[in-house]
């Protein structure tokens, strides 16, 4: 955003503009302010509609939950989406991070007070593991409530949520409805899709791939163009625009690049391990610049805009917990019986914390998954 053509929609000059608010870092702020106070109210009235009703039973904090869910990514959708924008560019903008502070530690607060008064622990709901799940799920919202079996499968993942169970609870209806919702996500044959498990080579098009990796996970799809992925290539940008015809191209590219190091990483983990795992150890596919939760969660982000990004958002959304599964699989103590569904679900919630928080405050992340594992243990 520019204060030019802000200022030509709201018919005054720039510098009318700028003497009211200031800077362009000014302009943003009041934005924040005010789509901050708008949503203030909403999250008041549900605070006030669940003060009432005291203890909450796992199905009905599931259903709210999914409610509120709903009404944030529909009645509330230009809000959320700003928020999760901003929420996303933060990471890498030192006053827009400021500016967005309050309106982040409202909803973190939101969701904390909503699980503490569905039962869970302290430590779960102190570690922003809950909030960090509604903001992953809210951005997935946003751009997938329109499909049917994404908000099946998402009131399917807070109900079993709010249940504290991790592990299948020996439901094999739960187990089918899982599979025919993913299934339902799956991409249609004329759509184009990322494919898992790609196998890069070194030359200009492995080096755009991984330009494409490291952009988006840094800052976002709209900072893919062919000329800066060409510069980082060291390509001419005709050649690039060749090869990665349009910006979905450059998204696709990008997140194969990151799933393909996402996959050899946690396959190595596999073989390197000669006991299993213990549930605080780091996992080795979380490296610096490749993290598939921040690219997913840019993907999702930008879907809201870019239709044509839908079909990729969904398939991520049905893919959270694949390779989390694979290493709570080998933690020691053993979950028994853990199954994709729970999977999903802890990854949901690590995945949307980590989004919030700067990278001086990852350590946070342990904490929140030693305390998301005590709690589906119990």
């Amino acid at each position: 955003m520019t204060l030019r053509p802000l200022a030509q929609h709201l018919q005054v000059s720039v510098t009318v503009l700028s003497n009211h608010y200031g800077t362009r870092a000014d302009v943003i702020a009041a934005i924040c302010n005010a789509a901050h106070t708008e949503q203030l109210q909403l999250l008041a009235n549900w605070r006030q509609f669940l003060l009432p009703l005291g203890r909450l039973s796992a199905s009905t904090a599931a259903d709210l939950s999914d409610t509120i869910l709903e009404e944030l990514a529909t009645h509330a959708r230009d809000f959320s989406l700003l928020f999760m924008e901003v929420l996303q560019a933060s990471r890498c903008d030192a006053a827009l991070h400021l500016a967005s502070a309050p309106w982040l530690d409202e909803h973190m607060r939101f969701w904390a007070q909503l699980g503490m008064q569905a039962g869970m622990p302290a430590t779960l709901t102190g570690s922003g593991w809950l909030g960090g799940y509604a903001i992953d799920e809210l951005a997935y919202s946003i751009s997938l409530n329109h499909l049917p079996a994404y908000r099946m499968l998402r009131r399917q993942c807070l109900r079993r949520l709010f249940s504290g169970v991790l592990s299948a609870s020996g439901s094999d209806g739960d187990a089918l409805l899982f599979q025919t919702l993913f299934d339902a996500l799956a991409y249609r044959a004329d759509e184009v899709s990322v494919i898992h498990g790609v196998d890069f080579a070194t030359d200009w098009p492995g080096r755009a791939a991984r330009a494409c990796a490291l952009t988006l996970t840094e800052r976002g799809v709209s900072a893919l163009t062919h000329r800066a992925i060409a510069a980082e290539a060291g390509v001419p940008h005709t050649t690039l625009s060749y090869r990665y015809s349009t910006q979905q191209d450059l998204v696709v590219a990008g997140l194969e690049y990151i799933i393909s190091h996402l996959l050899r990483a946690v396959d190595a983990d596999a073989q390197a391990d000669a006991a299993p795992r213990s549930s605080g150890q780091a996992c080795a596919a979380d490296k610096p610049g490749l993290d598939v939760g921040r690219a997913t969660f840019a993907l999702a982000v930008a879907a809201a805009r870019m239709p044509q990004l839908v079909p990729s958002a969904a398939d991520m959304r049905r893919s959270r917990g694949v390779n989390l599964l694979k290493i709570l699989r080998r933690i020691s103590p053993p979950i028994p019986d853990v199954d994709m569904l729970g999977a999903q679900i802890a990854a949901i919630g690590l995945i949307g914390l980590a989004n919030t928080l700067p990278e001086a405050q990852q350590s946070r992340l342990a904490a929140a998954y030693e305390s998301l594992l005590a709690y589906f243990r119990a």
